[in-house]
């Protein structure tokens, strides 16, 4: 049976940039063009929680493990905003980008953030100096064109690039240590199936589930449309979702990948541009609940789907 939607979330005026989950799958953090930020209540749906100070729409969002500290990048104000999620105060504003910044990630204890912008550069920023001047740690500038998404582990960063590549650092030291792809410009990665694999969207219409390992492509999913945005996707063990700029969310079976030619499902309830699918947490380990997710979209709408 196809996912069925069992919210439908109006609070945001404008394009919904960014979606995701906190670590118990409890709540869902909204970044919007409308330049807001809303926590929800996965289960009722219900608005908890208004941020306001971005100057700019929000373009990605970031929380820690413990939901105690949430990072956001506003696009076009070339900042990075770190928040206290349970007072909802914004409590650093990290500057050093030259252009805007579309994505961010956190670490689990929130004390490090790691920062993407359209300048080609990663930004390794630590939560815990008290001088704003002495928060940058790393400048990483490999790419040689913008960064389009981040993963954080506690010993790697991985950054997919609009120049074609997939980039893993070192954390510590700042040395890439595998540089992938080399093709079409990537606008996603994710680590997926238990951190073995790499789930790889680019924008040509293809998303590969590719093995950390080896580096060989062991799925290949398309039907999507990804031709202009930074269209994100997600996966856990048995499908993989995406957004697509037809207004559809699009979900394949893992294990058969491109062979049916088809979507298993393709999903209608948006009316734009489908910008971000994630899995809920509790879908990434039990098969059973599998079709837990969120979507958002261009037209302001997000919906939880069961």
């Amino acid at each position: 049976m196809a996912p069925q939607i069992r919210h439908r979330l109006d609070y945001h005026r404008g394009s919904v940039n960014s979606a995701i989950f906190d670590a118990s799958g409890s709540y869902i953090f909204t970044g919007g063009q409308d330049k807001t930020i809303r926590l929800v209540n996965s289960t009722t749906g219900d608005l908890i929680q208004t941020y306001l100070g971005h100057g700019w729409g929000v373009q990605g969002i970031a929380v820690s493990k413990d939901s105690n500290s949430l990072a956001s990048c506003g696009g076009t104000d070339r900042a990075v905003y770190l928040w206290d999620v349970s007072q909802a105060q914004l409590t650093r504003k990290l500057t050093g980008h030259s252009q805007h910044v579309d994505c961010v990630a956190i670490s689990d204890n929130g004390s490090i953030i790691v920062s993407g912008s359209f300048d080609k550069t990663v930004r390794v920023w630590d939560t815990r100096s008290s001088n704003s001047s002495q928060a940058l740690l790393q400048s990483l500038d490999e790419s040689k064109d913008g960064i389009s998404s981040l993963v954080l582990t506690q010993t790697e960063i991985i950054a997919s690039s609009i120049d074609g590549h997939v980039r893993t650092y070192d954390i510590r030291t700042g040395r890439v240590l595998i540089e992938s792809f080399g093709g079409q410009p990537v606008v996603c990665v994710r680590i997926v199936t238990g951190g073995k694999c790499l789930l790889v969207s680019s924008m040509d219409g293809s998303i590969q589930l590719v093995d950390r390992a080896d580096g060989k492509a062991m799925a290949a999913f398309s039907g999507h449309i990804c031709q202009s945005y930074r269209i994100q996707c997600d996966a856990n063990d048995s499908l993989v979702a995406s957004g697509s700029e037809d207004g559809l969310v699009y979900v394949w079976d893992v294990l058969r990948g491109d062979e049916s030619g088809s979507a298993k499902y393709r999903l209608g309830g948006h009316s734009g541009i489908v910008n971000t699918v994630e899995f809920h947490p509790s879908a990434k380990s039990d098969n059973s609940k599998g079709q837990a997710m969120l979507s958002a979209a261009s037209d302001g709408s997000v919906i939880i789907w069961e």
